[in-house]
């Protein structure tokens, strides 16, 4: 079948020499585009957009060349382009604007072509004008709010836009817009854009580290201070102090009425969340310094309190909290929920958030409930503010309880299980929208799915309804919310069952068919039939996982509801992130006492188990050998035979001798050379220096400030003042970097511990010496016992270019000791044989006695079980080897150890203590 001709006016378009009528055709084309789908995609199909990458290429602002840009000059829009040019460029953006507006289907052309990046030169240059930049940023949102929509599959993970903005090369666009001034409203629709950008899109953390380290977080803190101005709640004395290190010189100008204060929230929270050290960043940022300085004249001690080391933003926030209504005060609660989090709001506020903030966010989760009027308030026209606020609010009351029962107990109390479980019923009901698909004469839309046609001209799925991914989205929070309410107590996880929504949360568990069609947006497609995208698995098996913590919910309603089938399921789905959920879930289900232990091992998960612990993915291998662990306790020797040829006698051998101190020995060499220049100084919250690792002096000098030579205002100064000073980014970097090495350590500390749990966990129970002689067999019994001991013993270490310096110990982590210590109270539990193989060794008692002592409780109590069980006669025939074995353990300087710890304050430690001495003092007098 031939093509089609291309349709006249974009002959024309690739035609014309004339700059006038290329912007004539161009203004015609807009008119007949816009509204009209159908015309759209026939468009797109034909070349629509080539020809607009052609116009916005040709139209593109000059690049200075290098000489000139060394020298800070600068262009004016009227030196290098026509009013006809400037015309046809403008055009041509709003052509693409309203293509965007069409909807998924045109996601896949626009991607496949070079608009996107074009676009983002033209917004990059210095001089782009207000006119481009204001379309550009719509069409920007536009393609963000539908991204979700184009595949459920991927949702809410398509990050090439993500990308394209925040890249080192576009991202100063988002700082420039961000740092103007509100002043004119096309200026306030600017910054809102560029600040609904960033809370639509900034998802992966390389995305947000480089907002902070680039001055966009600093430029977004201005912006709050603004409003911070306007509602007169600046420190009062804080004029004095606006020459201080790290103040702008000046207060910002006072945010107008009609700005918007809640897109502005939302960009901070959402750059900020999990990470202390950004939230450091954000507090230390010249916009909140200048407005919240951290000493004001004429406070007395007693004005200050317990307050004194919190950051003034945090009342702040409350007060947004009680006066403000809508979606600023959902975003003031998010953002306070953070700072909490983090610790950065101090624990005497948890009453205050359980009689204020917990009422708010479950006010949000009524059926009736409804935000007042905003204007302009919808960023997305996608579904209403109202239905946002919904589908988030359940997300910020999850994270505000998550850990603490005052909270918890507030929640519950306010109802929040019984409506939680209602909302989660109602995201079931089958919902009917009056959509249909576009009539087209040929019976199909046009040119789709045709291998010769390029991907610049091919239209992608019609995707789902904003409606369904609302539900979705509502689903997903409301899971994390049920399961962050009841993880303590059993009263609450049976309130749930109760509330009969243990089957709605199985049936969340359920992933999308895979035949499902990819053109869905005709039906809402909720029903439990239809499954679900990733983030709502991801949910439910956070809420399956804190269920499973009742012994009575899992041995009935769980039972009842087959949780354990769509579970196995989950182990072997394709994304990385559910087969770690999946796991985790799993892991209370291999408990002993749980019925569906037995079925783990007949549906043969032990393999998949076995092969997830060889994971590249740490968080994947550390969930795998807890379950293993669970799998093998108590268990049949052949089960546990399985198990560990499964995992195989090399990589655990591989695992047990892994120095946990390597990554600890890098962080610390980090600390000292990053410290060589920073003299490891910090900001805590109130703004104070403090030294990590030892009281220096700042060598550094002070940090600068923002002050302009010419007193001019910060609107007129360019955005590169909110690139953070060379103090802070150095501070921010270093501690992302300390963060992740201690992050490194403690991964690798984990999966060590978890596997020498899954070793005791063998060597208990019935058979105990059977698989004591197979573990010695498989690995080499001296080699394990010398691994033991080495586990046990300290280290000191040299840093690296710090010869002159003392080595530093580095102490055993209080995991491993009590994991290490476990596996030899059961190797001693074995036969007398195996008592006298520990006794013999030459360090391993030595490593073990210098622990006795030990500040953590439960490495004491397993210290003295060892002595226990070493000396423990079961029967008449092994009475000489016990009195051997005692006086080995005395002439070890035992018995004077275990005296210590006859006044121990600790009551277990006590009671082992007084029956080791006795059993010692017997055979030895």
């Amino acid at each position: 079948m031939t093509r089609a001709a291309a349709p006249p006016i974009l002959l024309q378009l690739s035609s014309t020499e004339s700059v006038s009528s290329q912007a004539a055709a161009l203004r015609t084309l807009k008119n007949e585009l816009i509204g009209h789908d159908q015309r759209k995609e026939a468009y797109v199909t034909e070349g629509l957009l080539p020809a607009l990458t052609q116009v916005l290429t040709s139209c593109r602002p000059r690049r200075l060349d290098t000489e000139e840009q060394s020298n800070g000059s600068a262009l004016n829009p009227h030196d290098y382009r026509s009013s006809h040019e400037y015309e046809a460029c403008l055009q041509a953006i709003l052509i693409v604007g309203s293509v965007t507006q069409g909807g998924p289907t045109f996601l896949a052309p626009i991607f496949a072509s070079e608009v996107l990046p074009i676009l983002l030169a033209i917004l990059s240059s210095p001089d782009c004008p207000q006119t481009f930049s204001l379309p550009i940023l719509r069409l920007l949102n536009t393609i963000a709010d539908r991204l979700p929509l184009q595949s459920q599959e991927q949702w809410p993970r398509d990050t090439r836009l993500a990308d394209l903005i925040f890249s080192n090369t576009h991202v100063g666009a988002l700082r420039r817009v961000i740092a103007q001034d509100y002043g004119k409203l096309k200026n306030q629709a600017c910054i809102e854009l560029a600040a609904a950008l960033i809370g639509k899109l900034c998802t992966e953390e390389v995305h947000k580290t480089t907002l902070a380290e680039c001055g966009v977080l600093d430029a977004l803190s201005v912006k709050l201070a603004s409003f911070i101005v306007a509602q007169g709640f600046v420190l009062p004395g804080a004029q004095y102090h606006l020459q201080d290190p790290g103040a702008l010189g000046e207060l910002p100008a006072p945010a107008p009425a009609s700005a918007r204060m809640a897109p502005i929230l939302r960009a901070i929270t959402i750059i900020i969340e999990q990470s202390k050290w950004r939230a450091e960043h954000f507090l230390s940022s010249p916009g909140l310094v200048t407005v919240f300085p951290k000493q004001v004249p004429g406070f007395a001690a007693v004005d200050v309190k317990r307050e004194e080391d919190e950051n003034s933003i945090i009342p702040w926030l409350i007060c947004i909290l009680r006066s403000e209504t809508g979606t600023s005060r959902l975003m003031a609660a998010r953002l306070v929920t953070v700072l909490f989090r983090l610790g950065l709001a101090k624990k005497h506020r948890v009453p205050m958030f359980g009689f204020l903030l917990v009422p708010i966010l479950i006010r949000m989760l009524d059926r009736d409930f409804q935000l007042p009027d905003e204007q302009g308030s919808n960023d997305d026209g996608l579904i209403t503010p109202t239905q946002r606020a919904k589908e988030e609010a359940p997300a910020v009351l999850a994270n505000l309880v998550m850990d603490d029962k005052e909270l918890q107990k507030h929640a519950v109390n306010g109802n929040a299980l019984k409506r939680l479980s209602q909302i989660l019923k109602e995201t079931y009901n089958p919902v009917s929208e009056n959509l249909r698909s576009m009539w087209y004469a040929g019976g199909d839309s046009p040119a789709r799915d045709l291998e010769s046609v390029p991907p610049e001209c091919r239209l992608g799925p019609t995707g789902y309804s904003p409606t369904m991914c609302h539900i979705m989205r509502y689903r997903e929070s409301t899971l994390k919310a049920l399961a962050a309410l009841v993880p303590f107590k059993d009263e609450y996880r049976k309130t749930v069952c109760e509330n009969g929504v243990v089957p709605y949360i199985i049936d969340s568990l359920k992933p999308r068919p895979s035949d499902a069609p990819a053109d869905a947006i005709s039906m809402p497609k909720n029903t439990a039939a239809d499954g679900n995208p990733t983030p709502t698995l991801l949910a439910a098996c956070g809420a399956t996982r804190m269920l499973t913590r009742s012994v009575s919910v899992l041995r009935t309603s769980l039972v009842d509801a087959g949780v354990a089938e769509p579970l196995f399921v989950l182990l072997k789905h394709h994304d990385l992130e559910v087969q770690i959920a999946a796991t985790a879930a799993i892991c209370n289900l291999a408990l002993d006492f749980s019925p569906m232990k037995e079925a783990i091992i007949s549906a043969d998960i032990i393999p998949i188990l076995c092969e997830h612990a060889h994971s590249p993915n740490i968080k994947l291998q550390i969930e795998s050998l807890w379950a293993l662990k669970h799998v093998v306790y108590n268990t049949a020797n052949d089960i546990k035979m399985k198990v560990f040829e499964g995992l195989g006698p090399a990589w655990i051998w591989q695992v047990i001798k892994r120095d946990t101190t390597i990554a600890a020995r890098h962080s610390l060499d980090e600390e000292m050379d990053q410290g060589t220049s920073l003299a490891m100084g910090g900001a805590n919250s109130a703004g104070e220096q403090v030294d990590i690792l030892n009281p220096m002096e700042d060598i550094d000098g002070p940090t600068e400030n923002f002050k302009t030579t010419d007193n001019s205002s910060l609107s007129k100064v360019s955005s590169d003042i909110f690139l953070p000073d060379a103090r802070r980014r150095r501070r921010l970097v270093l501690r992302g970097s300390i963060e992740q090495s201690t992050q490194t350590r403690q991964d690798d500390i984990a999966v060590q511990e978890q596997t020498y749990d899954l070793i005791r966990n063998i060597l208990c129970g019935a058979g105990v010496a059977e698989m004591i002689d197979f573990l010695f067999k498989e690995v080499g019994q001296e080699e394990f016992l010398d691994v033991l001991a080495d586990n046990l013993r300290p280290r000191n270490i040299q840093l690296a270019h710090r010869r002159e310096q003392p080595n530093r110990p580095i102490q055993v982590p209080v995991e491993i000791l009590s994991s290490v210590s476990g596996v030899i109270i059961h190797i001693a539990a074995g036969l007398p044989r195996h008592r006298e193989i520990l006794v013999s060794h030459k360090d391993l008692l030595r490593s073990l006695i210098g622990h006795l002592n030990h500040s953590h409780r439960e490495v004491r109590v397993n210290c003295v079980w060892v002595m226990i069980n070493l000396v423990y006669e079961e029967d008449q025939s092994d009475h000489e080897g016990c009195r051997a074995r005692a006086t080995r353990l005395k002439e070890l300087g035992i018995i004077e150890q275990l005296a210590s710890l006859q006044e121990d304050s600790d009551l277990d430690v006590r009671e082992r203590t007084k029956t080791a001495l006795h059993l010692l003092d017997t055979l030895t007098s």
